[in-house]
């Protein structure tokens, strides 16, 4: 009999899977094609119907999923939320499975559709957050209320650019890059001035430059937050 877990982390624009040694990503309404049966689905899902998902696991691998769900407290992690039902679940999990790893005061980035900062104290006690939309949602907004600038996802190793652009594209590309870093930068002040010592600053998600980001910040880069959560919250 399998004894193995499906772990899905199902976002706005992909869905990051684990099994195993196993890891991948699809576009989200589609799911990972296995060679072998699963024992067990769990499931971190944001804005996407659980019926219509636990219909779909359930045809494709013949059991029923269990959904992680934000709660008040998890392991020594205390929802800061006053309405706990607000925080996405995918960041209830990844700030649980941040303060995991390091135990100190932090603050985790999850940079992908939207941008995220969560606060953490060393006690386990959450703060809050901030939540601003991501690159490409930016660079879509721009291209759908601006005429005549439609614009491509860059290469990383240039949203940086260190000099005023002379077309468009990096003109735009440029821009945001230094909007998040803006953003960050930010967020870790507010970080300095909320806790006592020097916040660790914990980095995932997929829409982000990481060598960019980490020659300014010192990031620890953990690519999978939400799923190591899901597992701690359904072990």
């Amino acid at each position: 009999m399998s004894d193995i877990v499906l772990d899905l982390d199902v976002g706005n624009s992909y869905t990051k899977w684990r099994t195993g040694t196993q890891r991948g990503s699809v576009v989200t309404g589609e799911l990972p094609a296995l060679e072998q049966s699963v024992a067990r689905v769990r499931v971190s899902a944001v804005a996407h119907s659980e019926n219509l998902l636990s219909q779909q696991i359930q045809g494709m691998y013949h059991v029923q999923p269990e959904f992680a769900k934000t709660s008040k407290t998890l392991l020594g992690v205390h929802n800061g939320y006053d309405d706990i039902s607000q925080l996405g679940v995918d960041r209830w999990l990844a700030l649980v499975a941040a303060w995991h790893r390091v135990q100190s005061d932090l603050i985790v980035f999850d940079l992908g559709t939207a941008m995220t900062a969560d606060y953490v104290r060393a006690d386990g006690n959450h703060l809050g957050g901030y939540i601003v939309p991501g690159l490409n949602a930016m660079r879509n907004a721009l291209g759908q209320r601006t005429r005549d600038v439609r614009v491509h996802e860059s290469a990383s190793d240039v949203m940086l650019g260190g000099v005023p652009a002379t077309n468009t594209g990096d003109a735009v590309n440029f821009g945001l890059g230094r909007v998040q870093i803006g953003w960050i930068k930010s967020c870790i002040v507010v970080g300095t001035q909320s806790f006592s010592n020097s916040p660790t600053l914990i980095l995932t998600g997929g829409d982000l430059a990481v060598k960019d980001l980490s020659q300014l910040f010192r990031f620890q880069y953990f690519p999978d937050l939400v799923l190591e959560g899901l597992a701690l919250a359904l072990p």
